[in-house]
């Protein structure tokens, strides 16, 4: 039997589950609440295990293989950056987060700061930032089934991304957090079994370590072999901010059962998650920088080729579809973000409830499944033009998401004082200055590619935010006694 038909055979078997799932959670849907927030039933473990899908999905393991094996030492700075964003969400967002009973980010903009106009801004910066982590996404499960099927990269991409519109179209929510637990367990079967392979090939930590430094001079200093330390710590602060404010992150928290569970989950995943950067980055990066570097193309090929290298076909087909599987797990969230985004925040939340307008439950579920469906095939056929390395291109989305509500979050939520018209100036001036910023560094500019987008747009988001509230009207206590007691 062929690699190709192994690997169809096995990732057939896998789509079978997966369509399963889909079916059954789309009989379930009768509410907003039940399509996006699965009815908030969902216990410790089961949400600890939909929090790690959605962070150590393909293209975590896909781009932290390839940014370790291209720079070196700088791959710790993720494993640093995820635990003090974990810190932060769990001190200062979940448990208020939970308390107020919203659906999705937009729906504690709008309330907190009691402003349609934020909503529907922050509903816009959701599905905007979405398309962009979804291209990343889709060339990494692309990159993943083209080896895996032996099928073109085009074709796999097509193919990755029907599956998942489909199953998030239908089920949503509760389909998600289902596949997200059945990913979970393939992509560990998948690294479990990758472990001894590399090992064998490679040896030890300390091994890889000394035998990467010298194909590689500098690679196991802090710096990398390539890196400054102005664009270092820009990046230390570009993914802390990502994981502060990380759309999969806060939606799950919205899913517990009730904020005790939220806030026991996220720090057993984030222990649980820190060592498999450690392996999945670091370990796995240095392996591929010695065994198969210079027979690849583009480093977002690296993960795909060391599978190959040390593994027979049937381990190698499972494990490339594990790594597949964990790449829609975070797909999955993104477009469901979207749906809510459209349907929730800005049609129904921004435009129709303020004017009267009443529609029917059935009315916003096809609205958001269709929008879904809709970002879906646009962030296909982005992804089809888009040859950039799959970190850079999330790093550039995560700088969008942080610089426009790390501040209206962390004020919104510690301090009654943060004016509407502040938050708002500061969503709108830190997404606007990211988004210039990236353009600058996508079109070349020295002095902007020296600095990470998301420095300049936590800059002037800060800046706006503390400026303002002092001078503008504060939000009206009725409002503010929902979010802050005391009031």
């Amino acid at each position: 039997m062929t690699a190709s038909t192994l690997g169809l055979l096995i990732f057939g078997a896998y789509l079978v589950v997966v369509i399963a799932i889909g079916v059954a959670s789309g009989r379930q849907q009768r509410s907003e609440a039940d399509l996006w927030v699965a009815g908030r039933r969902f216990g410790t473990l089961v949400m600890t295990l939909g929090i790690m899908a959605a962070v150590m999905h393909g293209g975590a393991i896909l781009s932290g293989v390839a940014f370790a094996g291209s720079f070196g030492g700088v791959a710790i700075l993720p494993l640093m950056s995820f635990a003090f964003g974990f810190l932060f969400i769990l001190v200062f967002f979940a448990r208020k987060l939970r308390q107020i009973n919203v659906f999705t980010l937009p729906d504690f903009m709008g309330d907190r700061f009691d402003s349609h106009t934020l909503r529907a801004f922050s509903a816009f910066v959701v599905a905007t930032s979405s398309i962009v982590y979804l291209i990343a996404q889709i060339r990494g499960i692309g990159l993943i089934l083209e080896q895996l099927l032996n099928i073109p990269f085009v074709l796999a991409m097509v193919l990755g991304t029907g599956l998942f519109i489909f199953y998030v179209a239908l089920g949503g929510m509760l389909a998600i957090i289902w596949t997200n637990v059945f990913q979970f367990v393939l992509m560990w079967i998948g690294l479990i079994i990758l472990m001894p392979a590399v090992y064998n090939a490679v040896g030890g930590l300390t091994s890889v370590m000394h035998q990467v430094e010298a194909v590689a001079p500098g690679w196991t200093s802090l710096t990398g072999t390539t890196w400054n330390w102005g664009y270092l710590l820009s990046w230390w602060l570009v993914w802390f901010v990502a994981y502060s404010t990380r759309l999969e992150l806060l939606t799950k928290v919205f899913v517990a059962r009730d904020e005790k569970v939220a806030r026991y989950a996220l720090p057993t995943s984030c222990l649980l998650i820190c060592i498999f950067l450690l392996y999945g980055n670091l370990y796995l990066g240095a392996a591929a920088r010695i065994l198969v570097w210079d027979g690849i193309q583009t480093p977002d090929q690296a993960f795909p080729a060391l599978s190959a290298a040390v593994l027979g076909s049937f381990a190698s087909a499972i494990t490339l579809t594990g790594i597949a599987s964990a790449a829609m797990s975070t797909t999955d969230s993104l477009l469901l973000l979207s749906g809510a985004a459209v349907a929730h925040d800005f049609l129904r939340k921004s435009y129709h409830e303020p004017r009267g307008i009443a529609k029917s439950e059935s009315y916003y579920l096809r609205v958001s499944r269709l929008t879904i469906i809709g970002i879906g095939i646009i962030a296909l056929l982005l992804a089809l033009k888009t040859p950039a390395l799959i970190l850079a291109i999330v790093s550039y989305a995560v700088a969008m998401v942080g610089a426009t509500f790390f501040f209206p979050l962390l004020f919104g939520l510690t301090s009654s004082r943060t004016t509407p018209i502040a938050a708002t100036a500061s969503a709108i001036g830190g997404f606007l200055i990211t988004a210039i910023w990236v353009g600058l560094t996508l079109g070349g500019v020295p002095w902007a590619v020296a600095v990470h987008p998301i420095v300049p747009g936590m800059a002037l988001s800060l800046l706006l935010i503390v400026g303002l509230t002092p001078f503008t009207a504060a939000t009206p206590k009725l409002v503010l006694h929902r979010f802050f007691t005391e009031i």
